[in-house]
């Protein structure tokens, strides 16, 4: 058994905009795997060069090959849930929301600014009950501020942003808009370093 560095790169350029990510990790490969790998002549091994061999008969290095593409999946579907700019991010997670405390798998945290009014220059709280009995016009209105102040509940976004990035990335990605599938159109893309073998 021996470890090597990989390193996973991915770079995409769309309407004039890059978007690129890399990481090093560090795999376990066993000897049969090593022997392969060095039979290539050099020390070091591109994504490409792998899956030519492959596709040359040598199946030795199908397992590895498969966990390092799902590491460049990974870290590419990291990439767009985590890093890049999403325009639609508040729309997804107030549609998001709704659904998920709709199922009952999430309670909400209201925002204590939002749920406080002003009536008659004070927080509806605040209200004296005498106040509104010598203005029977303002207490209604109070009452309709209420009823208005129930039907716009805001959430605590922030909270529950942190709640869904607690899940597995296919769930996240349902709720912030993300196509989590499409994270995988393009080719992997590893270079693998004999010399830093441990």
């Amino acid at each position: 058994m021996a470890r090597l560095n990989v390193k996973l790169e991915y770079a995409l350029s769309c309407d004039g905009i890059s978007h690129a990510s890399n990481d090093v990790i560090d795999i376990e490969v066993n000897d049969e795997e090593l022997n392969a790998l060095r039979n290539l002549g050099t020390d070091k091994i591109s994504c490409a060069s792998v899956v030519k061999t492959i596709k040359n008969g040598e199946t030795t290095l199908q397992s590895l090959h498969k966990q390092l593409e799902e590491k460049f999946y990974y870290m590419v579907e990291e990439y767009w849930l985590y890093e890049a700019y999403n325009e639609f991010l508040q729309e997804s997670l107030s549609e998001a929301i709704e659904k998920d405390i709709s199922s009952g798998i999430y309670t909400p945290m209201l925002l204590e600014e939002e749920s406080d009014f002003d009536c008659f220059g004070k927080s509806w709280i605040d209200v004296d009950e005498n106040e509104c009995q010598d203005d029977e016009e303002d207490c209604d209105d109070c009452e309709d501020d209420e009823n208005d102040a129930d039907d716009d509940v805001k959430y605590d976004m922030d909270e529950y942003y942190s709640w869904v990035c607690e899940h597995d990335h296919e769930f996240v990605a349902e709720r912030v808009g993300l196509n989590i599938e499409v994270c995988r159109e393009d080719e992997a893309n590893y270079t693998i370093f004999l010399n830093n073998q441990g």
